[in-house]
């Protein structure tokens, strides 16, 4: 639907300038870039490099979830717009090569969630912060960036400099380049790599399984004001939003979007041919509750306790015509 498109739009350019400009934070040296882009590590649920995580950036992210979703999962996580990107062209590869490049829903792994949560509750209780670390995705995102990219980055520098006094075309600093151990430059490697194995299979996948800060959120963005909706008296069950939801997270035989586990990143509601899928504050109430024929009813006969008058009015119908067309 086209009046979905300026949102769409709009979570694209937030996450990829601030994703850029995260990046670039922790790529550059000098004093200047951390001014200019340091915003962006403000706004993370966890800040790379805090003490402790301010109880103001906790509020604010919870209150904003609990009103428009996992906003945050969309367009503020660096390694979000990573996994978006990587997942892109992983669908992009199985297109080509003639394999399924479309997601299907899938079934919460609830317990992976609840298990890895806790496991991180339990290790930050213990005083030890560096394995939660590798897996929260800010701090992995900045780890990759400091062991892998930056020194990187600064021999990248030194070599234009170097270049420029030679040809006497440009002038450019000598930076000091820091490279950390084999070790720790290895384990970021490894860490970023394995995280982007299943985005370029099954799209947010660890963004519902592993990622802390997504359980998190998942808890509130569960009853969010506004969130991702299907009119049931619309639907015609394309599936066409069900092929783009990289959360693998609409049931499209029971109508149902998994709040817990959308990162409202409005990929469905842009391509519902029949509008059909809304963003909204509140739910579409059936006109004629979308329910299946109760095997072994019969017509004439009385409606079960509990059952509607329109469902028993809309069995009957159906079974007169299954009586006609045997007929004729």
């Amino acid at each position: 639907m086209k009046r979905y498109l300026p949102l769409r739009r709009t979570r694209i350019v937030v996450s990829v300038l601030t994703a850029l400009s995260f990046t670039l934070l922790w790529v550059g040296y000098g004093e200047v870039w951390a001014k200019i882009f340091g915003w962006s590590n403000r706004m993370q649920f966890v800040a790379v490099g805090a003490v402790a995580v301010p109880v103001t950036t906790l509020v604010f992210w919870f209150v904003v979830t609990s009103v428009f979703g996992r906003v945050y999962c969309s367009g503020i996580c660096p390694m979000g717009t990573c996994f978006d990107a990587v997942g892109r062209l992983g669908r992009q590869q199985r297109r080509l090569s003639g394999g399924v490049y479309s997601y299907r829903y899938s079934k919460p792994l609830t317990r992976w969630r609840y298990v890895s949560l806790a496991m991180v509750c339990v290790l930050l209780s213990g005083g030890v912060v560096s394995l939660p670390l590798l897996i929260e995705p800010a701090n992995m995102y900045a780890s990759f960036l400091r062991n892998v990219v930056h020194p990187l980055w600064g021999y990248g520098n030194n070599a234009a400099a170097r270049l420029g006094v030679a040809t006497g075309s440009w002038t450019v600093n000598y930076v000091s380049v820091a490279v950390g151990g084999m070790f720790a430059v290895a384990l970021s490697f490894l860490t970023l790599f394995a995280a982007c194995i299943p985005a370029w299979l099954y799209g947010r996948s660890y963004c519902n399984t592993v990622c802390p800060v997504g359980t998190l959120l998942g808890f509130v963005s569960r009853q969010s004001l506004w969130r991702i909706d299907i009119d049931t008296d619309l639907c015609v069950n394309c599936g066409r939003c069900s092929d783009v939801c990289k959360a693998s997270c609409i049931d499209l035989c029971d109508h149902v979007v998994d709040g817990s586990r959308c990162v409202n990143c409005f990929n469905c509601l842009t391509v519902c041919p029949n509008d059909a899928i809304h963003y909204r504050r509140w739910r579409k109430q059936l006109s004629i509750p979308m329910l299946q024929r109760i095997p072994g009813q019969k017509t004439g006969m009385a409606a079960p306790a509990g059952m509607s008058a329109a469902l028993h009015e809309t069995n009957k119908k159906i079974s007169d015509n299954e009586t006609i067309s045997r007929t004729s």
